[in-house]
């Protein structure tokens, strides 16, 4: 699997394929871009990704531009110019990198150990929840102790192989536990699109920069009394659920709950 994008080149033209959405990248691509957006400003992580994924190789500033090159074959390498316009022109093709990513994507394997469903089928309620609260924690205190434990949760071992030495020793590196929270807000932006009655915006509380922290031990909470109806025998139950089928029935439940809303006001009016 190789970093580099497909290419043609004929009449002296030199075109390239680029990727246009998340999803395109493959596993070598989405570890480069992960290293490059958590090491550098979006622009320069851009020109980074721009040179890696299509092999030219920037060797001298010229005025304007630089020297470039480009192996076609083990034999022959084009030498030309790339003016500093064409450049900021070809990275924006990248731009949907520094966007918020809407489908989720992730690297397969960290530090010897491999991840669960990007769409996290599978991962039990009471998972999901503390993988929420990890993430909200390190949002708030950039705490990266949150960030190692939110990949303790989506990242496990292969239960049919045996574990090597160097892989008991692995630890996950800045840029892939960076890769680990943005797969989480991705996961949000989906979640956000398939069960909107559920997931509303927050609204402001307002003018000051710095966000109120949340309630999170009260929202889980509410989420767990409305999955059981108050009845505390059945939180265990509720727990073990798929997260996908805790999250279907608290959208419905808020969805229910929207609806008698509007009916009570429609009724005042």
């Amino acid at each position: 699997m190789s970093r580099k994008i497909p290419h043609t080149f004929s009449d002296r033209v030199l075109d390239f394929r680029f990727p246009t959405a998340w999803q395109q990248l493959n596993q070598e691509q989405l570890r480069y871009v992960f290293f490059a957006i958590t090491l550098f400003a979006p622009a320069k992580a851009k020109t980074y990704i721009f040179m890696r994924f299509t092999g030219i190789r920037m060797k001298k500033k010229v005025k304007d531009g630089w020297l470039c090159t480009f192996r076609i074959s083990w034999r022959k390498k084009l030498r030309f110019i790339m003016h500093d316009w064409q450049i900021c022109s070809f990275i924006r093709q990248l731009d949907f990198i520094p966007e918020p990513n809407g489908y989720p994507v992730r690297l397969d394997c960290i530090a010897g150990r491999y991840a669960i469903d990007a769409m996290l089928h599978g991962l039990t309620f009471e998972e999901y929840l503390c993988c929420e609260n990890h993430y909200q924690g390190y949002l708030y205190s950039q705490d990266i102790n949150h960030l190692k434990s939110l990949y303790g949760f989506l990242y496990r071992k292969h239960p049919g192989l045996k574990g090597t030495l160097k892989a008991f020793f692995a630890r996950p590196k800045e840029y892939e536990l960076m890769s680990v929270f943005l797969w989480w807000g991705s996961i949000k932006l989906y979640f956000s699109s398939m069960f909107h009655h559920f997931f509303q915006p927050i609204q402001s509380m307002g003018d000051t920069d710095q966000p109120e922290i949340p309630d999170l031990m009260g929202a889980m909470n509410a989420q767990i009394r409305a999955l059981t109806g108050g009845d505390v025998t059945k939180e265990k139950e509720v727990l073990q659920m798929d997260c996908w089928r805790a999250l279907t029935e608290l959208d419905a439940k808020a969805h229910d709950i929207q609806e008698l809303k509007s009916r009570q006001k429609n009724g005042r009016n």
